[in-house]
């Protein structure tokens, strides 16, 4: 089964940037696993971290994922270890499978309240969630390396939903032995999300190049950054 549909140009684009079959990839808001499982496909030989903390999104990735090359993490990655407050995005209109989910059966789509729950975080203000906020487990980047012995990343990819500082506090030292960060920006509908020029300044101080060809260039979108040197 190929997940790529019309996600194969930017999956494409990742081949060329990180030229090798064996990349190592820390995917950070795996939401089901789509992205893993694609990034599975264009790198026959990588080894890819996701970390997912909701609970609904974990039950459909271990369900449906199941490539030994992906390593699934049952927490979320912040700038602290413990616990926070989670709130889960559901729309309620939302019953059917979406196309782009057309590997996930209606039942488990429906049951397990799946309608836009890629809008999930750990920061507040989206405004369509379920009614009552849970508990999850939190952990550093920095912390996560020490423990697994992991040095040098090739690609870290972060979709957190307004999170995305946090995460990037969290990595500490350990941002320098990461080669490239895929990012999305300008979620202004959560507290403390960072704009395009906000997470451009982060990463610059950092010791990141931003690539502007593979960049979005609007008040919202993803940004791709290579390490200089």
């Amino acid at each position: 089964m190929s997940l790529m549909k019309k996600y194969k140009r930017k999956f494409d684009v990742f081949k060329v940037i990180l030229s090798k079959n064996n990349p190592t990839i820390v995917e950070i808001g795996a939401h089901f696993g789509e992205d893993s499982m694609r990034f599975a496909e264009a790198f026959p030989e990588a080894q890819i971290h996701c970390f997912e903390p909701d609970p609904r999104c974990i039950e459909v990735f271990k369900k449906y994922v199941k490539n030994k090359r992906i390593i699934l993490y049952e927490f979320a990655l912040s700038n602290v270890a413990g616990e926070l407050e989670f709130f889960q995005s559901y729309n309620e209109t939302e019953k059917a499978t979406p196309e782009k989910y057309d590997w996930i059966s209606d039942e488990d789509y429906s049951l397990l309240k799946l309608g836009n729950s890629g809008s999930s975080s750990l920061k507040k203000g989206y405004n369509k969630t379920l009614s009552k906020s849970i508990k999850v487990k939190t952990i550093r980047y920095d912390a996560w390396v020490s423990t697994n012995e992991i040095n040098n990343v090739d690609l870290v990819w972060i979709d957190v939903q307004g999170a995305e500082k946090d995460v990037l506090d969290g990595m500490g030292q350990c941002i320098e032995q990461v080669k490239h960060i895929w990012i999305e920006y300008g979620e202004k509908d959560y507290d403390d999300a960072m704009s395009r020029s906000e997470t451009i300044d982060y990463l610059l101080s950092k010791g990141f190049q931003l690539i502007e060809h593979f960049s979005s260039s609007g008040n919202t979108g993803d940004l791709l950054f290579r390490r200089v040197g």
